[in-house]
């Protein structure tokens, strides 16, 4: 088994860098063999072109079509709104009335996008997250090619981008994709560094820097925990001399310091206790007054990975079947994997708010390991060719049956709409204008309605049928996720965002309250605030001025608080926020105001 050695002396790793450059060097060497498809593939001058297609595709495509239906994608889209409208580039106030939650650089990018495109919407302020959710996999098949081999680099990379949770973020205005891609860049390049690969130390502090000003501390404090660790289970403590940390300090200070420095000047102390405090320091070590952030267990996100990784998850037990019978040698690269995936774990198994897109930056490490071993699998398929041919047979069998009730499922749409509404209902969703949301997804896109299901079960009877193999099994898996993601982008995902969005809701709220005070009973709703592109202040019960007219989530008016019912009547109802039919948003009408002409009179 070949091993890199560790170079400490810069002339001697100038002198070897164009030799490694592009060899890269694999951490065993395998078997001699005749070069098949998956090399080919593999190589640079293909892998580039279709891992880019692939992304394209599944991130970019359709991306616009669709209005913002969840909390967190207008939440960020009325801060991109408020620097598009002047309000600022360093502290906007989102929505006119709050402080920004996060670090602006992804929001600042979706401002530039919308100033080049001519006016904020969902598609400029998803972008920056297609755009890295790209990007991200293109750098995970370069670094892994440059510190492994060609054929694990291509299967890494295609098994980050179909990912489920890596699909999901990188089609969503959030900034967990931004964070990932500037700390994978940052995790990949330390162990370049470490490893002797290169010369280069800025990019790894600009990344870090980066990775801050796209979500805070953690971009630097994941980075120096895999680093620290990883160089004490290495004993590599001359590399801190190397590390150049005095620079690299400057640097991290000077990118991303600046921006704290500015906004504690403007918002002062109510900056520092949301964004320092609260978005930090309270959200990891919880309070008892701090309600909001998705408080659960401690192996939590256990769970959360295993279903966000899908559907590669079970290939785990590969990776354990052949630690077990086929070792490879743990070498510092892998061990540096290793240390990634459990310091980023580690590190948000320990917090107080917990969610399952917090461990997107370990994906890169994850999809490398599983990669690394079924190339293993591939040049040595002995050891666990029998457990290759059942997952073949699983995956096959699966994805025919996801293919032929695809198919199935449209099928009823058209012919027997009633039947699916009630097949829904018994899955919870009870909200029935998702069905004719979804007939009308799927007419305006009825080729692909009709077409998309038939390769996905095709792929899956292939797997099944054919004789199994780990290139096969990983290939077939990853062009049926390709086309999961496309059919469910263009139908479904349009259709619930359809359904469930107060687009229209906001744009009647405009006519009925033409130009009288409107607030928020006590919390504001980021759809109604981005799509109505108006400040509307949040109010009390204490108010003793509340305007004419509110805007009240159902779960507040049914409480029965203050004397809001008494004070005020319902005079327009939205539709459901939720796919069980709840969370309606209700506007209220003073009773004492004067009668309005645009004011509907029923409810919508």
């Amino acid at each position: 088994m070949n091993q890199t050695p560790k170079i400490s002396d810069d002339a001697a790793t100038a002198s070897l860098e164009p030799i490694i450059k592009d060899a890269p060097l694999p951490t065993e060497t395998p078997p001699a063999r005749t070069p098949s498809w998956i090399d080919r593939l593999a190589q640079p001058i293909l892998a580039i072109p279709l891992l880019s297609a692939v992304g394209a595709l599944m991130f970019i495509a359709n991306l616009g079509s669709y209005p913002f239906y969840t909390k967190g994608e207008p939440r960020e889209a009325v801060t991109v709104l408020a620097m598009a409208s002047g309000g600022g580039v360093i502290l906007p106030m989102r929505a006119g009335v709050e402080l920004p939650s996060k670090p602006l650089l992804m929001h600042w990018i979706a401002a530039l996008l919308s100033m080049l495109a001519g006016g904020v919407n969902e598609w400029t302020v998803r972008m920056p997250s297609a755009l890295f959710g790209l990007a991200g996999i293109l750098v995970c098949y370069c670094y892994v090619r440059r510190l492994f081999e060609d054929r694990a680099a291509f299967i890494a990379a295609l098994m980050l981008a179909t990912s489920v949770q890596y699909l999901q973020s990188a089609t969503g205005a959030r900034v967990d994709m931004t964070l990932t891609f500037f700390l994978e860049v940052a995790f990949f390049e330390f162990l370049l560094i470490g490893e002797g690969l290169t010369r280069r130390r800025i990019l790894l502090y600009v990344a870090i820097a980066l990775a801050i000003l796209a979500k805070g501390p953690v971009g630097i404090a994941l980075p120096a925990g895999v680093a620290l660790i990883w160089i004490a289970a290495q004993w590599r403590w001359d590399l801190l001399r190397d590390l150049r940390l005095a620079r690299g300090t400057a640097i991290v200070a000077v990118l991303a310091g600046w921006w704290y420095v500015a906004a504690s000047i403007i918002g002062g102390r109510a900056f520092i206790e949301k964004q320092l405090v609260a978005e930090n320091f309270v959200r990891f070590v919880g309070a008892a007054n701090f309600h909001e952030g998705h408080a659960h267990a401690f192996y939590y996100l256990e769970g959360a990975l295993a279903a966000g990784f899908l559907p590669w998850t079970p290939l785990l037990a590969l990776v354990f079947s052949r630690a077990l019978r086929a070792p490879r040698r743990v070498d510092a690269r892998l061990i540096y994997m290793l240390i990634w995936i459990g310091v980023v774990l580690g590190f948000y198994s320990l917090s107080h708010s917990k969610r399952g897109v917090y461990l997107l930056p370990l994906y890169p490490a994850l999809a490398t390991i599983i990669a690394l071993y079924i190339v293993d699998a591939i040049d040595a398929p002995a050891a666990t060719d029998r457990l290759v041919g059942f997952f073949a047979s699983v995956y096959g069998a699966v994805l025919a049956v996801v293919g032929l009730l695809a198919w199935s499922g449209v099928a009823m749409m058209f012919l027997m709409p009633t039947a699916m509404t009630s097949l829904f209902r018994l899955v919870g969703v009870a909200e029935v204008d998702l069905i004719g949301a979804l007939h009308a997804e799927a007419s305006s896109h009825v080729v692909l309605a009709i077409a998309m299901p038939s390769p996905i079960a095709i792929v899956g009877i292939y797997l099944f049928r054919s004789k199994a193999s780990s290139e096969k099994l990983t290939l077939a898996i990853s062009a049926a996720m390709i086309f999961v993601a496309i059919g469910a982008n263009s139908i479904v995902v349009a259709a619930t965002a359809n359904t469930l969005a107060l687009k229209t809701f906001a744009a009647d709220v405009l006519k009925a309250i033409d130009d009288h005070p409107v607030g928020y009973l006590l919390d504001m709703n980021y759809d109604v605030a981005f799509y109505s592109r108006r400040t509307i202040p949040i109010i009390s019960f204490k108010d003793s001025n509340k305007p004419d007219y509110l805007i009240c989530v159902e779960s507040i008016w049914e409480q029965h608080l203050g004397n809001v019912q008494n004070e005020y009547q319902i005079i327009m109802t939205s539709n459901p926020t939720e796919l069980d039919g709840s969370d309606r948003i209700y506007l209220l009408k003073k009773n004492s105001a004067p009668v309005t002409p645009t004011t509907p009179d029923t409810n919508v």
